[in-house]
This record gives structure tokens, sequence and C-alpha cells, in this order.
């Protein structure tokens, strides 16, 4: 699959380059004909050589400049649409996918991984193009000078390849043994960063300084490993480009002691050869940076060919106003082959308060990512006033839903962008304060400085948790859906503010006539639940009100019983 494309635009600044390369080509010969003037006048066709090698020397700048402003320009603007490309891609796979992957490691490939195929498309493949001509172009003329001369400069070829081709095969596996350590240290690095409150207040720096310190040496030794091949090469090349020049030098002195060279073709010689030494490297070189942009391609080429979130194809489906009934008939789901839930059946109205209650591990959080799509169904059916889950787009479905979860949802910004996060329609600044009135984060917001616009850091830092959650749920209000779900969405709060926030929520529910889905261990939060559904073994034991299954449901009277004695610790 072709990540980057030879473009028009691409291909002019080649084309310009390889004039550029053609007008360097024609230099030595003026130099050439400058040093074989019998007399260093300032004669007509000194002046000719010299307004034409100004001419050359301006016209090669200028052309140069165009060619690397239209190489790296394309470059830049190929690598801005691969990097959006990639970000919509991993915005739209699935969430089973980010289970397995280290949020570091994506960055890296999406930030240093597209860097190594911006450079093999700005820098290697114009310098190979632009070498080649050059190095064809100086065989050629060199040849009409001088045939001995030329042959005795190609030695250069077979005494370069002897040196870079095995160590390039080298070079190649560390460079791929290198994107892969500094994707698994952007990693560790990353994560480190976002846990750090949990680091410190576990002690555990110096676990993490070892765990980031085993990255960072792996790195330095891949690194050592490069840098003594590049000291290999470097220091080889240039002692065999100076015998041969010493072997050039002297063969062409003879020759003019000798009158059958002119000192003007040996000096035109010497310039050609060093003007090739740069292009023949980079030709060397060409295989190794294939092999890296290689792997690079295959790093990112895994990330979009995964399979994305079926979001779109499907019509809108119309969806009846008025009360709104969500099932679950025998609802399965495995993960990694691992049964999580077994033949789940779960009903939800709206205007209706329904709870989901079990142990920790029970499966109640996977079941609400189940209801959202967020994982798809092993087996079973979910629908929404008998129309199945599936006949709805994604985005159509979790439309239907207002989650609030446990964990912290806040993203970097202002108190407006968390609010209006994902809101598809304009809100008004009166919406956003009824909003905070409805979690009492209205006095605090007041108080900022930049009120609505005050920004609230990295993840929110600059909230206690409690306010996370506060905002988390004053968001989750201003959304239009059919269904409030809560995943332990007041854990953090304490009794009083929970018990006023969750009457601001039961009038909610009256005024939209939405259903409300809670997840919660706390028996204030469930007692008042016109149904709740008692999860045990992987699925639904019982259904009732909560005095129905304190009286019928022993494991339940256990349950209740073992919260209770949590709840007066």
């Amino acid at each position: 699959m072709k990540l980057l494309k030879i473009t028009p635009r691409l291909l002019w600044g080649i084309l310009l380059s390889m004039i550029a390369s053609l007008l360097n080509l024609y230099l030595p010969l003026l130099v050439r004909h400058f040093i074989n003037l019998k007399q260093f006048a300032w004669s007509g066709l000194s002046k000719k050589v010299s307004l034409l090698g100004g001419l050359i020397l301006i016209g090669n700048l200028l052309v140069s400049s165009l060619s690397d402003y239209l190489i790296s320009s394309e470059g830049d603007r190929q690598v801005r649409q691969l990097r959006l490309r990639l970000q919509k891609q991993v915005l739209r796979l699935p969430q089973k996918y980010f289970d397995q992957q280290i949020s570091g490691n994506l960055t890296s490939r999406i930030i240093n991984d597209v860097n190594v195929l911006r450079s093999f498309l700005t820098e290697t493949i114009p310098a190979v193009v632009t070498g080649s001509l050059t190095i064809l172009g100086t065989m050629l003329i060199t040849f009409s000078l001088d045939w001995k001369l030329t042959l005795l400069m190609l030695l250069i070829f077979p005494i370069d390849g002897l040196v870079t081709v095995p160590l390039g095969k080298i070079s190649e596996v560390i460079a791929d043994q290198t994107q892969s350590s500094l994707a698994a240290l952007t990693g560790v690095t990353s994560e480190s960063i976002k846990q750090i409150k949990t680091v410190k207040l576990n002690k555990a720096e110096e676990d993490v300084f070892a765990k980031n310190a085993r990255e960072i040496n792996k790195l330095y030794r891949l690194s050592l490993k490069g840098d003594r091949i590049a000291a290999m090469i470097g220091p080889l090349q240039s002692m065999l480009s100076f015998c041969l020049i010493m072997a050039v030098v002297l063969y062409g002195t003879l020759r003019v002691k000798s009158g059958s060279l002119s000192t003007g073709t040996l000096g035109a010689f010497m310039m050609y050869f060093f003007q090739i030494i740069g292009p023949i490297n980079n030709v060397a070189l060409f295989y190794s940076d294939r092999k890296q942009m290689l792997g690079a391609t295959r790093k990112i080429s895994e990330i979009i060919n995964e399979t994305a979130e079926e979001t779109a194809g499907k019509e809108q489906l119309a969806v009846a106003p008025g009360s709104s009934l969500l099932r679950l008939d025998q609802v399965s789901f495995a993960y990694q082959d691992l049964p999580v839930l077994e033949k789940v059946d779960l009903e939800a109205r709206s205007g209706e308060k329904i709870a989901l209650v079990g142990a920790t591990g029970a499966g109640k959080t996977t079941l609400a990512n189940v209801i959202t799509r967020l994982y798809p169904v092993a087996a079973g059916r979910i629908s929404l006033n008998g129309q199945a889950s599936t006949d709805f787009s994604l985005e159509q479905w979790r439309g239907f839903f207002s989650v609030v979860l446990q964990e912290n949802t806040i993203i970097s910004g202002s108190i407006r962008d968390n609010l209006t996060l994902g809101l598809n329609r304009k809100v008004t600044d009166q919406e956003l304060w009824d909003a905070l009135a409805l979690v009492r984060l209205e006095e605090y917001a007041k108080k900022l400085p930049k009120g609505l616009d005050s920004l609230l850091g990295e993840s929110g830092k600059q909230l206690s948790g409690g306010q996370r959650q506060r905002m988390q749920i004053a968001r989750a209000c201003l959304r239009d859906f059919k269904f409030l779900l809560l995943d332990e969405a007041t854990s953090n709060l304490d009794a009083d503010t929970e018990k006023i926030i969750m009457t601001a929520l039961d009038r909610l529910k009256r005024t939209k006539n939405c259903g409300q889905i809670t997840i919660a261990h706390r028996l204030a939060t469930i007692a008042n639940s016109d149904r709740i559904y008692f999860i045990k073994n992987k699925t639904v034991v019982a259904s009732g009100s909560h005095e129905e299954l304190l009286e019928k449901v022993p494991d339940y009277r256990r349950y209740v019983h073992e919260q209770q004695l949590k709840e007066k610790r």
C-alpha cells in the first residue's frame, strides 16, 4: 500500500534538482577553459567564461532553492495528510484494539514513523535521482576528456561498495530495532508522566525510573552500535577517497608533465571527483534507507489496515418520539475467548430508573460497554423499540445514550470545551450555566477569572475528583438522549452532594422522559430504583425492587449486608 505518492509537484522539484545537477556538471568545464588560457589577462574569452560561470552559479542557486521548496513542501503536505488519515483511523478503531495497546506507542507511530517516510520521500529519493544523474553525467564528460583517468576514478565504486554494502545491512537491522525501541520509550515515558500522581503516592519513583531506564539504556546500546558502524564507514570512505585522490593527482601530474594531459583537464577531473563523492554515498545508502522506510511503512500500515468500527453506511432510522424500550435478549460477550457475560436478559424504559448491581468483576461495566456498542456481542440481541441495535448506524445508536463513567474523562481545555464535547448543536451560555448549576459547580465557575472559558489543565487537574465527576455529569445532561447511563458516576461525591445530584437527575429524567441506568455500590444510590438487576456468575440471576430482592434472593441479601458493613467503616 502506497502511503506516500510521487506527485507532479514532487516530480517538478526533482526535475529542477536534476537541472541544478546538470548546471553543476558544466562548471568544471568552465574552470578547465579558464585554467587552460595561455594568459590570465582580462581578455574577451576570460570575460565570457567568468560571466557564464557567474550566471550558472546564480541560476543554480535559484533553481536549487525552488527545487528544495517544492520537494520539502510536498513532503510536508503528504505527511500532514498521512497524519490526519492515521488520526482519523485511530479514532475509528474499536475499543478492543486500545485495550491491547500502549498509547505512547501509537503516538510514536503517528509522529516518528511518519517522519521516516517524509525523510525518504523528500531526501532519499531526490538525492538518489539527482545523484545517479550526476554520476552518469560525470562519467560521460570525464570519458570524453580522458578515459584513462576516468577508469582510475571509477575504482571508487567497487571499493566503496565493499565497505558500505555489508555495513549497510547491519545498519538497517539496527535502524529497525531503534524505531521499535523509540516507540517503546515514548510509551513508558508517556505513561509515567500521565500516572505521576499514582507513582508519587505509591512511592514508586524508583520502580518507574528503572523501567524507563531499561528502555533508555536499550536505545543507548542500539545508538552505540549505530555510532560504531558510522565511525567505521566515515573514516574508511575518507581514507579510500584520499588514496584515490592521491592516485588521480599523481597519475594526472605525470600525464601533465609528459604533455599528454592539460593542467585544466586535471583540475576539472579533481572537481568532478569531489562532486560525485556525495552522490555515490547517497546511492550506496539508498538500500538501508529504503529498508528503514519499509519498516516504518509496515507499522503504519498495520494501524491503517486494522478493521475500524462501522461508523457509516447505514441510513438514519426514524425513531418515534415519546417512550422508548431498550431490551437485551440472551446477550453474551467474551473477551479474548474468556466469557464475561452469558445470556443476559434486561429491559429499560423511558421514565424508569434501573440499577445494575453485583460484586466487583461481575460484568456490570462490561454490560454498559456492550449496550453502547463499545464491544460487539458474541450472541443475543440488543434492540430499541424492537429495532435491532445493529440496524442503526453506530453514531445514531450512541446518540441514544449519555454516559458518565467513573474514570476521569475531562480533557485539557476550558470548561466550555468540556461541556460541549461532541455536541453537534450550538449551546448558549445560559444552558452551560444551568448544567453547572444542576451539579453545584456554578458558583465555582463564576469565581474563576475567565468563567466558562477558564482552563482546567491536563485531564482536569485544576479540579478535585468530585468536581471532575460533577463536570462529567453536567456534560452528559446537555446532550439529547433517551437513556442516561451512570457507571459509578457519584462514587467520588459526599453523601449530601450525591443526594442533591441524584434528585436533580431524577428531575431531569422526568423532564426529558428518559430512562436511567445506574451502576453503583452505594445502597442509597440503588435502593430507590424502579427495578434492580442483580448480576452474578456472568449473568442476571434476579431482578425486582430492592425490597423484593431482599425478600426472595439470599445472594442479594448477603451483598446488601456486605455493602452496609463497608459503608459503616
